[in-house]
């Protein structure tokens, strides 16, 4: 039996896209979503709460030592179906996932917003850039200049992405990039660069995932946001126990 297609449900599915891996076949069956451990956050107040009142749940988050990730482990057969029959694959899904055909064909535009709002609080990342070539002195030398990021291997959820924000009307620029190892796969990237793209995106879709949308307040209140910052040092910025400027030194 199919469900029927939620925003929720939607954001779920981008949600596993991202983090999750899905097995059905053989003898253990489960769903297994985890992130980072600094998204804690962002599983307990979030990811786990949706799927709790969604499916009637009663998860309670947990951490993988062996991997360093945190969330959670569903073997409940109805959920399982659910993303079974949304054409999620069993085991190993990198090369392979996409964009249910039932979310990407949908012409709710809250349903769409919803799966890659679930995917960018996953898989994807807020960067600021410097501009080096720029004649002003802080667009030089500060992380300004916005760019969602979206990396993957799997061509087919990239090309649904980048169809799907389209759709939504954002301005999207699409490149490859071979990894140094032969063993590993081709990377599809995906970039939604500059400030009109990061103004729909807050307005429209939303970040979710704390560890990311904190990058935007550090933005918003300084007009840069320094890289390379754990989630610690971005929370004492915002507390203003944290200069941002001491991560420039020498300019």
């Amino acid at each position: 039996m199919k469900s029927k297609i939620t925003p929720e449900l939607a954001e779920m599915a981008g949600i596993h896209a991202g983090d999750g891996y899905l097995r059905y076949e053989g003898k253990r069956k489960e769903l297994d979503i985890s992130g980072s451990v600094e998204e804690k956050e962002y599983y307990d107040n979030h990811v786990i709460p949706l799927f709790n009142k969604t499916f009637n749940l009663n998860l309670q988050g947990k951490f993988f030592p062996t991997r360093n990730t945190y969330g959670f482990v569903i073997r409940n057969k109805n959920v399982l179906d659910v993303f079974k029959n949304l054409g999620f694959p069993s085991g190993k899904k990198s090369t392979i996932v996409r964009c249910p055909l039932v979310i990407k064909s949908n012409k709710n535009s809250k349903i769409l917003r919803s799966f890659v709002r679930g995917y960018f609080d996953t898989d994807g990342s807020l960067t600021f850039d410097k501009k080096i070539h720029n004649s002003h002195p802080f667009q030089k030398t500060r992380n300004y200049y916005p760019r969602l990021m979206f990396t993957c291997v799997s061509k087919n959820l990239t090309l649904d992405f980048i169809e799907i924000i389209k759709k939504l009307g954002f301005k999207v620029a699409y490149c490859t990039s071979q990894p140094l190892k032969k063993t590993e796969n081709l990377r599809h990237q995906t970039q939604l660069s500059g400030l009109n793209n990061l103004n729909k995106w807050i307005k429209e879709i939303g970040i979710k995932n704390q560890t990311k949308y904190v990058r935007y307040l550090i933005w918003k209140k300084f007009g840069f946001c320094p890289p390379n910052t754990t989630y610690k040092q971005r929370i004492n910025i915002l507390k203003s126990n944290l200069c941002p400027y001491a991560f420039y030194k020498g300019l």
